[in-house]
């Protein structure tokens, strides 16, 4: 019997996730509610055959196909407990509904570009319950042999032919709905932007051929649009079509007149109510002179207020829209988000009004002024459980800190904002009395002021700025101040100043640029016992000094999303690089020469997500280094990388991984505050949904993850003729790497997203020289749980979790 107990504690952790599996798939089906003396749907299916789709995209059609389901033959279930399968109130059988489903299909099909696609259905009854299978042969796409414009107005032709390269609707490419409404929608884009701002999509007509009837009138039936398309197959087996844009005779011919602005009235205060006509505002004609730009002409308003609430040149660089100009939808929606941007007003309208037997047509500015301060308070509140750390300097900590702010939103009538931020808190020790010191465990007190401008602040002439790419951007000041008292140990004071600037892109992105960045921690009056703490513990000496970083910095964001693909929901990448420097521009004068640091500091990360209407794959790429110059050995401590909890390797706790292939620390005396001068780290998670709990509420949804990666240490900091396992070296960069999975859960609000991960160690990099450090978490059946949630003070699981596992509590997604 002993012999069988040992045999079943080994049985690997894979057993426990088969047994799981079996129990999930032999799940039983509970029926609720079905029709009376009638057979019911329980069941539908689909085959999609032809096509040559790949298992992803074959996945997603069999998505759309469920979603063409009518009403009628649609089954509503839900998962209980993932064992337990219950259908409530099935739909009676009904082949006529079946019938309707299957064209649905077929239709959504034919919207792809398959005019042949043949949809049929197959009930297979067992008693009452029917499973009915769909079968969609989806045949051969139809492919674009070419597309000429013929919109018989000269002005309009030349604007469509012009921009042509952006059309999604390429000779050669497969013709889908979704590609023709696109075209569609970029040529009364274009068209709006270039005056005709009345221009709508049921202007427009889409010919197949030359020979036949219009095929497409986008204002009327889409579905009817697209059906006669078909007519246009010139093949069955190589179908291919000739597409053609024509204009569609308006019945108001208006719709094809070019308008210019003619007056732009500015109600910068306006009142619900405010008329042009009223005597009790004041008015006043400004005119805004561009003299170093005679290419664009002077920008004049008519303003109407009560009270002058913002300066006319405010007004000048953020309204783009000017008189006696072409209207520009563009330019329109511009000054909008401009305007918004600003924040001093909570309500933004800009209404059109066309003068009568003209082409033009006046602005008005309805803006309604927000309150000009805002004022908010908080209380927060913290807690730390006993580490090896906070053990060394006091036990549990329980925070209280409260923080309030004061917002000036509009200093100057410039719309520049400043915001004073002042914290107060104080830190407990729950052990205070048993350990026979002071409850009160530190207090702390910070102030923290920010200006920020609403443009960029520089000495580059006008004319230069114009050319320039940037396109709109801001110019921000930061200032703080912390002062730190942690009785009977240290005195810490920060002090932290830096500007810079933020410049949108045109391509959407972000440029930041801090030209001037300080920072600077003081660490003064050190008690004997404080220093006891530091020779006992050696690794909180570079969590605690006094260092002096000035330099400059710059950074680089942008997010790119891929047009709508008819197979995915939607494709995301973005890209994050920064980069910053001390010593080098700033750090040449001569201030605080004796706690300089020295270093330069590069990092970038990289997402790509692919969304689809229930699952996701979500890619990342992280790397950072920081290389100390000079004689520094590594980065000041505020300035390394870490790895570890619910946002990086979540096999390990944070600060709990690496440097390098360092050995951990003893269990008994562990310290997870490890960081280094580089960083390496990929991760990859499958996301999918699991069961609303509260429709429109409460969403469960899991997630599969792998985490790779590492931290290490620029130089080598060993003694010397012997070497250091925490620097970096390429030799040793797979050896070293840490590799953990796992599965993780999300309760998503709405609003906010509460989500538990479960990580396992799978590659340790402390045991690198075995096996190059992969290795099994020891999971047995027997006591998989208690390893895993048992707490209190077995040091067996304790030490196993320390060593192979952790469980991570976050907010919103990881990345």
């Amino acid at each position: 019997m002993l012999l069988i107990n040992q045999a079943v504690k080994k049985i690997p952790a894979a057993l426990i996730f088969l047994l799981i599996y079996v129990i999930w798939t032999s799940s039983c089906t509970i029926v609720r509610k079905a029709p009376v003396n009638r057979p019911y749907v329980g069941k539908n299916t689909f085959e999609v055959k032809g096509g040559n789709f790949n298992k992803t995209q074959k996945l997603a059609i069999i998505e759309r196909f469920s979603n063409q389901l009518d009403d009628s033959a649609k089954t509503k279930s839900r998962d209980v407990l993932f064992v337990l399968h219950i259908l409530t109130r099935p739909p009676a059988y009904d082949s006529a509904y079946a019938g309707i489903s299957a064209r649905n299909m077929k239709a959504s099909m034919f919207n792809l570009g398959y005019y042949n696609a043949i949809a049929t259905y197959n009930a297979d009854t067992a008693g009452k319950k029917v499973n009915v299978k769909y079968t969609v042969d989806v045949g051969k796409q139809t492919i674009i042999d070419t597309v000429t414009y013929r919109l018989r107005k000269p002005h309009l032709q030349m604007l469509a032919v012009k921009d042509r390269d952006k059309s999604l609707l390429l000779k050669d490419n497969p013709i889908t709905k979704s590609a023709v409404l696109s075209e569609v929608s970029r040529l009364v884009d274009t068209f709006r932007n270039n005056g005709y701002y009345k221009f709508t999509a049921a202007e427009l007509r889409v010919r197949g051929d030359t020979t036949i009837a219009a095929l497409t009138n986008i204002t009327d039936d889409p579905f009817e649009q697209l059906k006669l398309l078909a007519e246009a197959q010139a093949q069955r087996d190589s179908p291919k079509i000739k597409l053609a844009f024509v204009l569609n005779n308006p019945e108001d011919s208006t719709k094809l007149n070019r308008y210019t602005i003619n007056n732009l009235y500015v109600l910068q205060d306006y009142v619900p109510g405010d008329q042009l006509t009223d005597t009790t505002t004041i008015i006043e004609k400004r005119t805004g002179l561009n003299v170093n730009n005679p290419l664009r002409p002077p920008a004049k308003f008519i303003l109407r207020y009560h009270k002058s609430y913002v300066k006319t040149s405010f007004l000048t660089r953020n309204i783009t829209l000017r008189k006696d100009s072409i209207f520009r939808q563009n330019e329109y929606y511009k000054t909008l988000s401009n305007l918004s941007k600003a924040g001093v007003w909570q309500s933004i309208n800009i209404q059109t009004v066309e003068l009568r037997d003209s082409s033009k047509v006046d602005l008005i500015f309805e803006l309604i002024p927000a309150k000009k301060f805002g004022f908010e308070t908080a209380l927060e509140a913290s807690y730390s459980s006993t580490s090896n750390t906070n053990n060394a300097l006091g036990g549990n900590l329980f925070g209280l800190s409260l923080n309030f702010s004061l917002a000036n939103r509009n200093i100057g009538r410039e719309a520049i904002k400043m915001t004073h931020a002042l914290r107060a808190g104080v830190e407990f020790n729950n052990n205070g009395r048993n350990a026979g010191t002071k409850i009160i465990n530190s207090n702390e007190l910070s102030y923290t002021n920010t200006v920020v401008f609403p443009r960029i602040i520089s000495f580059i002439k006008q004319e230069a700025q114009r050319r320039s790419k940037y396109i709109a951007g801001e110019t921000f000041i930061n200032t703080s101040f912390a002062y730190t008292n942690r009785l009977n140990l240290f005195n810490l004071q920060s002090v932290n100043l830096n500007y810079g600037t933020v410049k949108t892109l045109k391509n959407g992105g972000k440029f930041t640029f801090r030209p001037f960045n300080a920072e600077f921690s003081y660490l003064f009056n050190q008690s004997d016992s404080f220093r006891n703490i530091l020779a006992a513990n050696p690794f909180l000496r570079y969590s605690y000094n006094t260092s002096f970083v000035i330099g400059m910095g710059a950074g680089y964001s942008s997010i790119y999303q891929n047009p709508k693909h008819f197979l995915s929901l939607s494709k995301e990448r973005s890209f994050k690089a920064n980069v910053e420097e001390s010593g080098l521009t700033w750090g040449a004068l001569p201030i605080l020469k004796k706690y300089k640091r020295r270093y330069l500091k590069m990092d970038a990360e990289y997402r790509y997500t692919i969304n689809y209407t229930k699952t996701a794959l979500v890619a990342r790429a992280y790397a950072g280094v920081g290389i100390p110059l000079f004689k520094d050995s590594s980065l000041p401590f505020f300035k390394q990388y870490f790895g570890g909890g619910s946002n990086s390797m979540r096999g390990w706790p944070v600060r709990g991984i690496g440097r390098g292939g360092q050995k951990l620390a003893g269990f008994s005396n562990a310290f997870n505050d490890r960081t280094g001068d580089m960083l390496l780290e990929g991760n990859l998670e499958y996301r999918y949904d699991i069961a609303r709990i509260i429709p429109n509420t409460l969403t469960l949804r899991g997630a599969l993850f792998i985490d790779a990666g590492n931290i290490w240490n620029f130089k080598n900091s060993a003694p010397p003729g012997r070497s250091d396992s925490s620097q970096f070296k390429f030799a040793n960069l797979y050896k070293q790497l840490g590799v953990s999975a796992g599965t993780g859960f999300r309760l998503d609000f709405n609003y906010f997203i509460l989500r538990i991960d479960l990580g396992f160690r799978f590659k340790r990099p402390e045991l690198s020289y075995v096996n190059d450090g992969w290795k099994l978490p020891p999971l047995g059946i027997d006591d998989a749980l208690k390893k895993i949630f048992t707490r209190g003070r077995n040091n067996e699981y304790r030490k196993w979790r320390y060593e192979n596992f952790n469980l991570t509590i976050g907010i919103s997604y990881p990345f």
